[in-house]
């Protein structure tokens, strides 16, 4: 990490995403959000030639903008779906339950009402009830406990919540398999928990962000072969970066460009 100084935020804050992709996915804005970045919503609609039928959000916890830039190989699953990468900033403070609120409702803590590391229901509108209210068939895959699967528990979608990362693979390749849903989220959150106990680079942690991206790759794969014949997108969306602290563990929740700064990747594919 020592690589890449602090030096200044991403100037685009994560609260633009939210419109950005209700435009792409043909559904109106959550209430609360911020305006869509619409030069990147109109190209990925032009590439798919009109808004997605179909929808795939992966979510890996804390990859950093600054591990993308000083690992780039481990990324290349990643670019062969997404290659189209966007910057940044996220929310503060820069800790997952806060980051994924603003990611889905597009709104500040301060409107969303998440504003420290705690999961509770979140109230206002979000990118799901937006999916749920166009009529859309929407599932969410995530760990017992995480952020993804308790801050949108009440929303009258799917919710899989499964034991671990591996099974949040399992079931979401198997939800592809089925074809019943227009729209997947699937969070990981194995590269978080083990960056917080050995360091964001040390090599359990890297190991298990490579296998974060082997398994979207099957993901992707598997929703591209199924979803021929419709148009589709497909994102990799974190929450928040990651630095070390003295101790050598990693840490995020800070203003450092290192815990703010991120990379969403989207890939558009016509019917």
């Amino acid at each position: 990490m020592g690589d890449f100084p602090d030096r200044f935020p991403n100037p685009v804050s994560l609260t633009h995403e939210a419109a950005t992709l209700a435009r792409v996915i043909g559904v109106d804005s959550p209430r609360d959000a911020e305006e869509p970045l619409s030069p990147l919503a109109d190209l990925l609609i032009e590439q798919m030639g009109g808004i997605a039928e179909r929808s795939l959000f992966f979510h890996p916890d804390a990859v950093a903008e600054w591990l993308f830039r000083k690992y780039p190989d481990y990324f290349l699953p990643v670019l062969r779906h997404a290659p189209m990468a966007r910057p940044y900033a996220t929310v503060m403070p820069s800790v997952t339950p806060v980051c994924f609120a603003t990611m889905y409702s597009g709104a500040a803590p301060a409107v969303h009402g998440i504003r420290e590391y705690r999961k509770p229901i979140l109230t206002v509108d979000t990118l799901f009830d937006r999916m749920l209210e166009k009529g859309l068939r929407v599932a969410n895959v995530a760990s017992a406990g995480c952020s993804m699967a308790m801050i949108f528990a009440d929303r009258k979608m799917d919710a899989f919540v499964t034991e671990d990362d591996a099974d949040s693979f399992r079931v979401a390749l198997a939800l592809l398999e089925e074809d019943r849903y227009d729209h997947i989220s699937v969070y990981f959150g194995e590269y978080d928990s083990i960056m917080h106990a050995r360091g964001t680079e040390a090599c359990e942690s890297l190991a298990k962000l490579e296998e974060h991206f082997r398994h979207f790759d099957l993901l992707a794969r598997k929703a591209r072969t199924l979803w021929q014949g419709k148009r589709h997108l497909i994102t990799v969306q974190t929450d928040h970066g990651v630095h070390d602290q003295a101790d050598g563990r990693g840490a995020h929740g800070t203003d450092l460009t290192a815990d703010l700064n991120v990379l969403h990747f989207y890939g558009a594919y016509p019917n």
